[in-house]
């Protein structure tokens, strides 16, 4: 495998590694995170979404980025690993709070339920999702700091479709080219018969 080829395939995998925890991040916001009991009230679960609410478009620019990256040249590439580092310490910060105490970000579901504003009382239990978001939260941050090291090496995504120039430098010329047809030649061959000049014997 040549060193192109292998620098390719690290672009692909990081690429897919990004996407699946973008996809885990947004199954992890439509999970239930905690469920908390009030005093006198029912049981109330509480999901994701309504403990961190950016937690769902935040998996989603994850998907975006990871699309991005396949595309993205140097400068674009620096960029993307950047924005990748911050969102997954966003999305560590809103997640490990309920994975240490199953009764954080809870308190707007409980005075929902039961009509009081402020400090309730609850019996709070938690699920291993928000433990899950965290840590997908963490690779992506470790993802993005691969593709900050990783990325200069990595070949451009758009170089393969390039039109390379004219040989020996020679800038194409629409008006020579459709004079060289007229004459009966072929205007993409090296050897065209240009305009008062005549063929090469």
């Amino acid at each position: 495998m040549t060193d192109r080829a292998a620098r390719s395939r690290e672009r692909l995998v990081l690429v897919l590694v990004i996407l699946a925890l973008g996809g885990v991040v947004v199954l992890c916001s439509t999970q239930v995170f905690s469920t908390v009991t009030p005093v006198d009230a029912k049981p109330d679960r509480v999901t994701g979404q309504v403990i961190a609410p950016a937690l769902a478009p935040l998996g989603i620019v994850l998907l975006a980025l990871a699309a991005a990256l396949t595309i993205a040249g140097r400068v674009a590439r620096i960029v993307l690993g950047l924005v990748l580092v911050l969102l997954g310490a966003v999305v560590v910060l809103l997640t490990l709070p309920n994975a240490l105490d199953p009764a954080a970000g809870t308190r707007g579901a409980v005075s929902t339920a039961t009509g009081v504003v402020g400090h309730v009382a609850v019996v709070a239990v938690g699920t291993p999702w928000p433990l899950v978001a965290a840590v997908a939260g963490v690779l992506a941050a470790l993802a993005g700091t691969a593709v900050l090291v990783r990325s200069p090496g990595w070949p451009s995504g758009g170089g393969r479709y390039r039109q390379a120039g004219p040989a020996e430098g020679r800038r194409s010329d629409p008006v020579d080219e459709w004079d060289a047809l007229t004459a009966g030649g072929d205007p993409t061959g090296a050897d065209d018969p240009r305009p008062g000049s005549s063929p090469t014997p």
